[in-house]
């Protein structure tokens, strides 16, 4: 079994985020700077899905075939002299809006949209999850390319950073891209090793973030079975234990950050997610990709109020979309970055011609993207979509291939050049990219990145609490070149730091090295930990410090088995000292399932679970436990 199949069996929505500022976030393996060129240098991408299948015609109605939109949308129809019109010079086939996204008016006016039509790819799948793989693979419905089981993002970074994604990096700790606003991962950032590596938490508070982060899981099992579900398992955990090494990084850089005094954010999902994603960016994150998701487009019934087409459903959608983009636009500008960041949107496919019988439209065909930012070239790609053009109702003027799109973002913008392009699959469009970039912000050849750089030696350094109370040291290495020994350091308050004691190096290699340092007894509280490389000749070289918390060190063990379960499990606790307290059960959305006082006491002690305690619930739960003196253990149980 795949690990992307365990994924989807687990529930989709069970693995792999962070909760900041109330929003889920799921960050892809850690990698080096992303470009050279000062030219490209710190550029970023922020991509909108708005999945369920935007409705292109009630967003961009197509002016000059208004009659025949007006006889398939009787009741739904947006009034023609209520449109938005962009390019008023043309009284050709102009391109107008649905009259509540005023705001892209406003960043039109300022040249910072462009408005693709009709795209998609040829004989577009019309199932909501299998159209939104294929836009993700790079994908489409010719057999070769229609069951590919990796992202053309993720297939991009794995190409540029071979043996680092699903490792951290001292010289650069952020992701390279982090996904926001969804309870399941997408495949854009899944490689062919899946290497996807991200963490769910269910604690919306911000200052709590990191040290929710750091005790969530607890240690690992020496070794994991060697069929199909052990090595999901261990997949699991190693995503999570990857995770944990964001924590600290995120949580500061977000704390660094701010918005724009005086530019006002609705109370949106999609807006707090762009907010935060403003946030991050003036924090000081190297992210370059992040991907932002709005839910809610599958209009089959209800799409407009009964009595003004004008409003209701899909008008809320447009309006919450366009205000988001609008402050976040303004935000990144008054920050001083609107010459780094692009936005674009997208929906897996569009609607039905018509109109049902629900007022609703059904899935169709093409559909209309929309790039936005100072780096964007202003105007109108293509033109409205033609209704004569229909093939069982959906829409087949395709236009612009989507590829064609995103191979003009990821190379005129973000600089990648034939060979990283090839591994994301986007090689064949990069002859025919769409023309949305501005002549000022295209990345020259010079600065296109192809070849694969491995920048550092060390790939990975963290810190984990044992189930004895001991802390273990874990650090890994790509090169080692003149190497000597590491010497190991721990302060309890970041500054003041005392000699612990020294791993032999390997000297010199070129293979992967793994090391590990056992520290007896580490502080209850915060621990700080700094790794020397230091060299035969007495150079040396400081990572870290990577952090280590500690709630109580008093010898406390807790274990669930089986694990998997199917109808029931149970919790054993081994302790040196009788616990009063509780156990809570949640599931990964932090939801309570079950929650009791119980009486730990000295020796073994267990707990039986059943289905009717956990009301049924299948995936993976969190069990938290709380005693007195400071006693707090969490770990990860999965039911199937």
């Amino acid at each position: 079994m795949q690990r992307r199949t365990f994924l989807k069996n687990t529930g989709k929505a069970g693995l792999g985020y962070l909760v900041l500022n109330g929003t889920p976030i799921k960050a892809l393996a850690q990698m080096p700077s992303s470009f050279t060129c000062q030219q490209v240098q710190g550029r970023i991408v922020v991509m909108i899905n708005l999945f369920g299948a935007n409705d292109t015609l009630n967003t961009v109605v197509p002016k000059m075939q208004y009659n025949i939109y007006n006889t398939n949308r009787p009741t739904i129809k947006i009034p023609e002299a209520a449109l938005i019109t962009l390019d008023t010079a043309n009284n050709v086939n102009p391109t107008t809006l649905h009259p509540i996204m005023t705001p892209f008016k406003d960043l039109y006016d300022q040249g910072k949209l462009n408005v693709v039509h009709g795209v998609g790819y040829l004989n577009n799948n019309r199932s909501h999850f299998k159209s939104d793989d294929l836009w993700n693979t790079a994908g489409d419905t010719t057999p070769s390319n229609f069951n590919l089981d990796s992202g053309w993002a993720g297939q991009l970074f794995e190409y540029r950073y071979p043996g680092l994604l699903g490792s951290t990096a001292p010289t650069l700790p952020d992701p390279p891209c982090i996904e926001l606003g969804s309870t399941s991962g997408s495949i854009l950032f899944q490689t062919a090793t899946n290497n996807n590596a991200s963490v769910l938490l269910t604690n919306n508070n911000v200052s709590s973030f990191y040290n929710t982060l750091i005790n969530v899981g607890g240690p690992s099992p020496d070794a994991f079975a060697t069929t199909d579900n052990g090595l999901d398992i261990k997949y699991i955990d190693d995503i999570q234990k990857l995770s944990s090494s964001y924590g600290l990084r995120i949580q500061t850089v977000f704390n660094a950050g701010s918005n724009t005094t005086g530019i006002t954010y609705p109370n949106t999902s999609i807006a707090n997610q762009l907010k935060t994603v403003a946030r991050l960016i003036k924090g000081g994150s190297k992210t370059s990709m992040y991907m932002v998701h709005q839910y809610g487009f599958d209009t089959h019934g209800s799409q407009t109020d009964t009595t003004d087409p004008t409003t209701g459903t899909h008008t809320n959608l447009l309006r919450d979309l366009t205000i988001a983009i609008k402050a976040f636009q303004d935000d990144i500008t008054a920050l001083g970055f609107e010459d780094s960041v692009i936005t674009t949107t997208h929906s897996e496919f569009g609607r039905t011609i018509d109109e049902n019988g629900g007022r609703g439209t059904d899935h169709g065909g093409v559909s209309t993207m929309f790039i936005i930012g100072k780096g964007v070239q202003g105007g109108i790609t293509g033109t409205p979509i033609n209704l004569t053009l229909v093939d069982n109702r959906g829409l087949t003027d395709l236009q612009y291939d989507y590829r064609r799109v995103w191979a003009s973002v990821m190379q005129d913008f973000m600089g990648h050049g034939p060979a990283p392009m090839a591994a994301a699959r986007l090689q064949n469009f990069t002859a025919t990219k769409a023309p949305i970039i501005a002549a000022s912000h295209i990345a020259a050849p010079a600065c296109y990145i192809n070849q694969i750089s491995l920048p550092i030696t060390l790939a990975s350094f963290n810190a984990q609490l044992l189930i004895d109370g001991n802390g273990l040291l874990k650090w890994k290495t790509t090169t080692e070149i003149n190497c000597k020994e590491y010497q190991l350091e721990h302060s309890t308050n970041g500054t003041s730091y005392t000699a612990i004691g020294k791993v032999l190096s390997a000297g010199n290699t070129n293979t992967i090295r793994n090391y590990q340092f056992n520290h007896n007894a580490p502080n209850i509280g915060v621990n700080y930990y700094r790794l020397w490389q230091v060299d035969f000749n007495g150079a040396s070289k400081m990572y870290g410090p990577v952090v280590l918390k500690v709630i109580n060190n008093t010898k406390f063990a807790i274990k669930a088995y089986p694990n998997p379960a199917t109808t029931n499990f149970n919790v054993v606790f081994t302790t040196t000292q009788k616990q009063q307290g509780y156990i809570a059960i949640y599931d990964v959305q932090g939801h309570l399932l079950h929650k009791q006082p119980v009486v730990i006491n000295e020796g073994i002690t267990k707990f039986n679970f059943t289905n009717a305690h956990i009301k049924n619930a299948k995936g993976q739960l969190i069990i938290h436990f709380i005693g007195q003196g400071g006693v707090e253990k969490t770990l990860k149980q999965l039911v199937i």
